[in-house]
This record gives C-alpha cells, structure tokens and sequence, in this order.
C-alpha cells in the first residue's frame, strides 16, 4: 500500500462496491436487550422513568429476533451476560446458559454469519460489583478466567472479539459523570479502572494468541469530535485538548501499546459536540436551542457530523497501521428518515475512506433493535427494529431504514436512500 494512495480524500466515489468481504452488521449489548440479570443494573430507572426489568424481553424471545438480526446483517456484533453464565468467582459456566447462547452462535454459523463477541459491554455481575468491581485488584484475574471458559466453549464459532466495549466511557460514566452504577466522583478510582481492564486485555489478548490465532481480538473505543465554536478562545481549546486526551489519546495506550496488543482498531462514533459557553448536546434544551438556529442537523443526542467518522478512521489507521472497524454507529430519533438518510452519509465516508486505501474492515449499526439505551431508558430511540413498549408483546417490526439497510448489506454496495 502507497501513503499516497490513503493520503487524498475523494469528492466522488468512482465505485458504489464495499470491498469484498466488507463486514455490514448490526449491534447489541446483553442488559439492553435482555435485562438487568444479576448485574449491578438490576432495578435499574432510567432517566424517563422506566423500570429495566427485562428490557425488550431478547432472551426469552431470541428465535424471533434471530430473523431479524439475520436479515439486518452479514454480520453480528453481541455481547453475552456474565452474570447468567458465571454464578461467582471462577465458577463453572452454568450448563443451560451455555446451552442458550450456543443456539444463537449456531444459528448465525449456520446462516453464515460473522461473528464479532463482546466479552463485557457495561454490565458486570453483581457478586463481581459487590466485591468492588473494577476497582478490586483481583478484578483482571477475575475476568480473565471468565473470558478464557468462554472463548474455549465458543471459540468455533467466533471470528472477532471485543475484550470490552468503550472502557473510556465506561469509566467516565461509573466514576466521573456518575451515570452508571455506582454512580460516584472518583477520578483515582476511574484511572483505576481503566488500568484494571487494561491489564485483563493485556491477559485476554495473549491467550486467545496463544491458543486460537484466528480469532482477532481488538477494543472498542468510545470517540466523539470536538469542536470549538470560537477558534480564538482559549477555554474552549483547552477543554477540546484535555477532553481529547482524558477521554481518548491516553486510553488508546492503556489498551494498545502501540498496537502490540491488538490485531484491529474498534470504534463507535455518534457525532460532534460543539464548545461555547457549555457544550452544545441536543438531549439538553438550550443545546437543541442553538443547534437548531445554527441551522445543524441534529438528532436527539448530538450534532450529526458524518465526515467524522472519516477523520476517525484516517486517526486510527496512521496511528496504528492496523485494520480498522466501526463497532458502533447509529441516530437517536424517531424520525425514520432522519435515521435512513444519516446511515446513507455515514456508510458514504466510510466508503470514501475504503476508496482511499484505508483497510476498513466493517461496520456495526448500532442498534438491531430499540432497546433500553443506558441511563436514558427506552425512550431513546436507535434501533433497526422498532419495538412498541406500549405493548405487553413488545411487538417487533423492521423500520423502513432496516429495509435500507438490508439492500445495502445484500448488494455490498453504497445503494441511495
């Protein structure tokens, strides 16, 4: 490969092909889709007042949705939940968990699909929480012997893993925004946790190397771009810097090591936060307020900005020189065509980057389905997959942006909305 080929940024795409064997999927995460479980989450309200109990009712539902994960995909990015499968520390697998899971890896195998497995994507069993957590210095040896009984069940059928999904946020979220559980400002502890994982992948990583050298192991990081409205104000380029580096550039190396422990770069991308007197964020009234008479296009989270996603992959690649792939990307809305017309302009960069040589492996829409989106609850909106949560039968149905979706995954090509 040139650097000159990956250096220009095309105004038109000359071929509408996704290389050959472009991963298109979809994602989920256990506790969003079946429940609390017995993790810390359990009984979790979220901020619009709605209880977590089982979620969208995926485990008990999980042959119907099978159809629908299958039709979405070529691909399939999930986690499992450790706390169904692990009853304490270094426990046995629970037989009938295992058993259930292996229908799902069977199923996607049989149908040949690609199988990328999150090993912990927020959630954490609560005799793992109780003990301390992440923050507990046995918490990577804890974890590790977890993932190795999972990757020697599983390990047929995976072709990717995530050892976890966007630590960075986790840790910000758990210890500095204090909206996951426990829901506390601690900063020592959020360093704490992140070299905690850190070291569990480290652990992870060598032994899928040393045992199963086909699986490709890799992080998910959590990335947003920011942007100063005023290019002269100090403060608000001081808070881009320290964010850039706190939340992301020196996570990258808690994982990473300058790529030694990592065969692929994951990331999800949502879109920019822009900087003035507070952070323009679209859930926030004022946020939305500014947005809209800036004449942005915004969903109910943040500004969409799809070039980043470009800017992200060209990021990644020249800082590691390892393939790259999109793990999570999706809009919070209930305008369906909103959602369509922002997959389009996303799919559009990432193919513009392919165009320049980049080694882009795939991408992950976040999500197959609506589901219980974190602190939020349900009334977040970003699924595939509409789910009616007025109904007892949480009755199921593609949306129309699914259907886009699905042509773009069957041609492997860039099609118009």
């Amino acid at each position: 490969m040139k650097e000159k080929m990956i250096s220009g940024h095309p105004d038109k795409i000359s071929d509408t092909s996704f290389p050959k064997n472009f991963l298109l999927g979809t994602a989920t995460s256990a506790f969003q889709i079946e429940g609390g479980g017995d993790t810390e989450w359990k009984d979790f309200i979220g901020t619009d007042g709605t209880k977590l109990n089982l979620a969208i009712n995926h485990y008990n539902r999980v042959e119907e949705d099978l159809d629908h994960i299958m039709y979405l995909g070529n691909a399939y990015r999930f986690s499992m939940d450790w706390s169904k499968l692990q009853k304490g520390p270094y426990q046995d697998l629970d037989r009938d968990t295992v058993a259930h899971y292996m229908k799902i890896f069977k199923t996607l195998k049989e149908n040949n699909k690609t199988v990328l497995l999150v090993l912990n994507h927020f959630a954490n069993p609560l005799w793992f929480f109780k003990k301390g957590g992440w923050i507990t210095n046995r918490a990577a040896d804890i974890f590790t012997d977890y993932a190795k009984k999972v990757i020697k069940i599983f390990s047929e059928y995976i072709d990717y893993l995530n050892t976890f999904n966007e630590p960075n946020a986790y840790a910000n979220m758990t210890y500095i925004f204090r909206e996951f559980p426990p829901r506390k400002f601690n900063p020592i502890l959020r360093n704490k946790v992140l070299s905690n994982m850190s070291q569990a992948h480290k652990f992870v990583y060598q032994f899928v190397k040393n045992n199963y050298p086909a699986i490709k192991v890799g992080i998910s990081h959590n990335c947003m771009v920011i942007q100063p409205l005023s290019k002269k104000s100090l403060t608000q380029n001081f808070i881009k810097k320290f964010f850039n580096f706190y939340h992301m550039e020196h996570v990258h190396e808690f994982f990473t090591k300058k790529g030694r422990y990592a065969d692929y770069i994951g990331f999800s991308y949502y879109g920019k936060i822009i900087l003035a007197d507070f952070a323009l964020l679209a859930y926030e009234e004022r946020g939305r307020k500014m947005l809209d008479e800036m004449g942005l296009v915004h969903d109910d989270m943040w500004e969409l900005y799809p070039e980043g996603i470009y800017e992200q992959i060209k990021f990644f690649y020249e800082k590691y020189k390892k393939p790259v792939l999109i793990t999570e990307n999706g809009t919070c809305t209930n305008d369906d065509e909103l959602r369509k017309q922002s997959l389009y302009n996303h799919l559009k960069y990432i193919k513009k980057a392919t165009d320049c040589g980049f080694p882009v492996l795939g991408y992950f829409h976040w999500s197959t389905f609506d589901n219980f989106e974190l602190a939020y609850g349900p009334s977040r909106r970003f699924g595939l997959t509409s789910v009616n949560f007025n109904s007892p039968k949480l009755e199921r149905k593609i949306k129309e942006s699914g259907h886009f979706y699905h042509k773009v995954v069957w041609s492997n090509s860039l099609v118009e909305p």
